[in-house]
């Protein structure tokens, strides 16, 4: 929401940058000129207190004035401090410093000697602290100060009768004047150094915040290291992709937690255990850091998530595949059906004879079932190549899967495993028949896997429920497990390892997830069982009705 005119003229005025750090400068120097005021006084008591000792009391009567010029001093000096607490009217404050110095430096000279005294460098002094403070203008008004009082405290009759040498005073007075020229020229190029290297700050600081926002803004992830590999930086993005803080890796050898970066080559990919628990393919590259002169500091990895684009690259292969298989199976079926029908209804035909002889009859009762098992891979293949279109309606998923779970009771298969079932209540949008199709392929090869177990019976555990995304239907069971080489080859048209089996189970319920744009991933290894993780997405406001799986 925009500010109204009302609520800006309300808030007070934002003073720029530059007037604020000269305000905090003249703060600082009026503090320490301050303290160098009192020590310059107190200096100066010790010595007055020492010659009074020394000389007795015959010159207690002449140093009772250099006594109040160092009292008040005292006093001014805590004034000072009181009004640099407040923090107000620090200019007008820093002349009345100047006007002060030329009147201490007065009163110290009147008291110890007029023309003669030691003290009469005080003058200089307060010309030098005026440039401190205000430069060269604070120079310029202490000398017009100086040279006037110096004057009329020298010119003064002296009491004793001493005169007063014009060579000294015009030797004062012009060294008063070349302090103030000598040190305004000094301040002046002091001020300007300090405002070029404040702009040179400021540019420096508006140089790192955008180098810190793009850096913070990349979507890859990077991570810089040390000459000694150790973690010296690791952006927002590369912790969320690793799941790491950079309060948790800085400053530890990055072969702790990075090793697959640094033990393969500069470029490449590795896989990475996500946080959620999915393995992600990471691709990397790796550089060198070099500062001046080209001299190592370091070195750099930045790292992205190509995970969802390697998934995608495999669904285009994998519809390759299925479109040159399409029209393979599409001649094949043509071929084959038209003889097997003719060799089916020959052989029935001959089975209607009487005098048959029972091998015959056996022989081709062998044949009909053979020619009947491959009129059904010919079906397969051709709903797999071909499959239906998805009639998308909003269903209860565990509805479904405790249906068909009550019909694979009945099956032979379950006698031979104990099912464990967790189904919670979750509505996705999903064609029904193609995904209850889904589940009996991968309920049915669970079984058949725990049911080939050494030491008993084997254990299949169905679990379905809500997920970040939609649904999430779990299918494991603690059967021999899938060895490491076939993982990559399981969702293949035609890969089994079965005696039997025909290889297009796994291969059509990776099509209808991806039908249904969800996915679908196995996590096995040889004695610790399989576990399939299939997520679909929920049930969209525009779906249809829930539908009543049956």
């Amino acid at each position: 929401m925009e500010p109204t005119a009302a609520a800006l003229a309300a808030e007070p005025a934002a003073k720029p940058p530059a007037a604020a750090g000269a305000r905090d400068g003249l703060h600082r120097k009026l503090g320490w000129l301050t303290l160098f005021r009192v020590v310059t006084v107190t200096v100066l008591l010790a010595g007055t207190v020492l010659v009074n000792l020394e000389l007795g009391p015959e010159v207690e009567r002449d140093l009772l004035p250099l006594y109040a010029v160092v009292g008040a001093t005292y006093l001014v000096a805590l004034a000072t401090a009181v009004a640099l607490r407040s923090g107000r009217g620090l200019a007008s404050l820093a002349y009345a410093q100047v006007v002060l110095d030329v009147l201490v430096a007065t009163a110290v000279v009147a008291v110890t000697g007029y023309s003669a005294s030691v003290f009469v460098v005080l003058f200089s002094i307060g010309v030098v602290n005026g440039a401190v403070l205000l430069f060269r203008r604070g120079a310029l008004v202490a000398a017009a100060l100086a040279v006037p009082a110096y004057l009329l405290v020298a010119l003064r009759v002296d009491p004793h009768g001493a005169g007063v040498s014009g060579t000294t005073l015009l030797v004062h007075a012009a060294s008063f004047v070349a302090v103030a020229i000598l040190s305004s020229y000094l301040a002046e190029q002091l001020r300007s150094a300090g405002e070029r290297l404040a702009a040179q700050e400021g540019a420096l600081a508006e140089i790192t915040a955008l180098h810190e926002s793009i850096v913070a803004s990349l979507t890859s992830g990077l991570m810089t290291l040390d000459l000694a590999g150790r973690v010296t930086y690791l952006n927002p993005a590369g912790e969320q992709l690793t799941g790491l803080r950079l309060e948790d890796v800085r400053g530890r050898p990055a072969a702790e937690r990075f090793a697959a970066f640094r033990e393969a080559t500069p470029r490449g990919e590795v896989a990475w255990a996500a946080p959620s628990g999915r393995t992600l393919r990471l691709g990397y590259s790796a550089f060198p850091l070099r500062g001046p002169g080209a001299a190592a500091i370091g070195s750099a990895v930045i790292f992205q998530d190509l995970t969802a684009l390697r998934e995608m690259e495999d669904a285009v292969q994998r519809s390759r595949r299925l479109a040159d298989l399409g029209g393979v199976a599409a001649g094949l079926a043509h071929e084959l059906r038209n003889p097997l029908a003719a060799m089916s209804g020959s052989l029935e035909l001959l089975q209607t004879n009487a005098a048959l002889p029972p091998d015959d009859r056996r022989l081709m009762d062998i044949v009909l079932r053979e020619a009947a098992r491959l009129d059904g891979l010919v079906n397969d293949l051709l709903e797999y190549t071909r499959p239906a279109p998805l009639r998308r309606v909003r269903t209860d998923l565990s509805v479904l899967l405790d249906e068909a779970l009550r019909v694979f009771a009945n099956d032979p298969a379950a006698a031979r495993v104990r099912v464990e079932q967790d189904l919670l209540p979750v509505t996705v949008a999903c064609d029904p028949d193609q995904t209850r199709q889904v589940f009996w392929n991968l309920l049915v090869n669970a079984a058949q896997a725990a049911a080939a177990r050494e030491g008993g019976a084997g254990r299949v555990r169905v679990a379905c429920g809500p997920d970040a995304l939609g649904a999430r239907l779990v299918v494991e069971d603690d059967g021999a497990g899938i060895p490491a080489a076939d993982l990559p080859r399981i969702f293949l048209p035609f890969f089994t390892t079965k005696r039997n089996g025909t290889g297009l189970g796994l291969p059509t319920v990776q099509r209808v997830v991806d039908a249904h744009r969800g996915s679908v991933t196995v996590d096995s290894s040889p004695g610790r069982g399989t576990r399939f993780v299939v997520l679909l997405p929920r049930a969209g406001a525009d779906e249809g009705g829930a539908a009543v799986p049956g």
